[in-house]
């Protein structure tokens, strides 16, 4: 049981991390105001190569975001978008996570929302010593401008064998909130 809780603990330490970065989430001090949009997010990553200690990737991100809700009323006809982006990673050995790097990631993304308008964006990731990995994306231009993105991951699924494959897929479900 402690082995299971482990292993999951890593799972989602690895995954959920690096899937909301190189996908454009996470945190970075807020310059507008707080509560702009939330919104359920599933995002798939693609690594080419597979993304091994010591080595490179291009990071190519799909997703998209549902049941988005303006808590301040500023941006209610904003529901549900499309998220395109991609970057650049690289990774060394070490990390509590099923593939067993420490991952470094940046690049740029768009959302598209279905109501019309884009969200352009920044992303960045960066190894932690306590949780892990530390992420910051914000808007840059667009609906939403000026927002950080902060991400919640609820789950994380790396591409099987990827301690001796390397990382070339994550599967991640999360909560995005624009602030």
């Amino acid at each position: 049981m402690v082995r299971r809780r482990i292993r999951t603990m890593s799972m989602l330490a690895a995954a959920a991390p690096l899937a909301a970065a190189l996908a454009v989430l996470p945190a970075a001090p807020a310059q507008a105001a707080d509560g702009d949009l939330s919104c359920s997010a599933t995002l798939n990553l693609t690594l080419e190569p597979p993304l091994r200690a010591g080595g490179s990737a291009k990071v190519s991100i799909t997703g998209d975001l549902t049941n988005c809700t303006s808590r301040n009323g500023k941006y209610t006809a904003l529901r549900s978008g499309k998220l395109t982006a991609a970057g650049d990673a690289t990774a060394t050995a070490g990390g509590f996570n099923p593939c067993g790097l420490l991952v470094t990631a940046k690049g740029n993304g768009t959302i598209a929302w279905v109501s019309g308008g884009d969200s352009s964006l920044d992303w960045r990731i960066s190894p932690d010593p306590i949780t892990g990995i530390a992420f910051s994306a914000n808007v840059t231009a667009g609906q939403l401008n000026g927002d950080a993105i902060t991400v919640a991951a609820r789950s994380a699924q790396p591409n099987q064998g990827c301690r001796t494959n390397g990382l070339s897929t994550l599967a991640v479900t999360a909560q995005v909130s624009f602030a």
